[in-house]
């Protein structure tokens, strides 16, 4: 039975620092340009407010295409001679918690099973979905996950923000959707009708929308009598080929005082 293709382009995340297991999260592959990159939250692998600092990372991938029980470790360093490795979006800021770590492709490609997103799977500048689309987010909340068969879970939401405009200006979409920990570093995705290469012919198939960063909070909510909102941070796929490529930043304004990010 073939598996999804969908789950073979997202990994779990393992942080270490010094050989010690210090987190989980969620990553996914993006090929551009022939060259392969894990996508992440930067906040995964440097986040300097919660004193994260590890020095790798380590993916468990699968090993034979037709046995999912089969799989083996990859290990990803993140610095060389004190160098990070990782590319962010350059600019001032530095406050777009998106990375693409470097990954050796053709390594990768003969020892594993893996499949990636690629430019053509995001949407383009003129393309937009309506209120309320449905979208899912695949990852390992809490690190849960099929052990047995290394594989991941989808959870459900809905776009809950204008997605064709950036919210308060910032780069990224609104979602609403239950979310934990360990779903840092998430793909979005939605199953859309798109063009082949075939003129007059379509198909459907899984179009990546974003990264899922955060949840977000308000600071005047009494926990008392307020439920949390349940509204999550899914930066645009947009940004990722910006991020390789090292693009000069844009300039949108910063999210609001009022509102509150918790990272997944």
């Amino acid at each position: 039975m073939l598996v999804p293709e969908l789950f073979l382009r997202v990994a779990k995340v393992e942080t270490y620092g010094n050989g010690q297991l210090l987190t989980n999260a969620s990553g996914f592959f993006f090929e551009w340009q022939s060259e392969l990159y894990l996508i992440t939250n930067r906040h995964v692998c440097f986040d300097q407010m919660a004193g994260h600092h590890p020095d790798s990372l380590k993916l468990q991938l699968h090993t034979v295409q037709d046995d999912l029980t089969k799989s083996g470790p990859l290990e990803i360093q993140l610095y060389k001679q004190g160098m990070p490795l990782w590319k962010t979006y350059p600019r001032p800021e530095n406050d777009i918690d998106v990375v693409a770590v470097p990954l050796p492709g053709k390594l990768l490609k003969q020892n594993y099973v893996i499949s990636s997103f690629g430019a053509s799977d995001i949407l383009g500048p003129e393309e937009t979905l309506p209120p309320g689309q449905q979208v899912l987010i695949t990852g390992f909340p809490l690190g849960f996950h099929d052990t047995l068969h290394n594989l991941p879970l989808v959870r459900q939401a809905v776009v809950a923000s204008d997605f064709s405009r950036p919210f308060k200006g910032n780069p990224y979409f609104v979602t609403d959707a239950r979310t934990h920990r360990g779903t840092s570093g998430s793909p979005v995705v939605t199953k859309l009708r798109r063009p082949t290469q075939v003129a007059g012919q379509f198909e459907d198939r899984w179009c990546l929308l974003g990264i899922h960063a955060a949840t977000l909070d308000v600071s005047n909510r009494d926990p008392m009598y307020d439920d949390r909102l349940g509204l999550n941070v899914t930066w645009f796929a947009s940004l990722i080929p910006q991020i390789i490529e090292g693009r000069l930043p844009g300039s949108p304004s910063s999210a609001e005082s009022s509102d509150a990010v918790c990272f997944n």
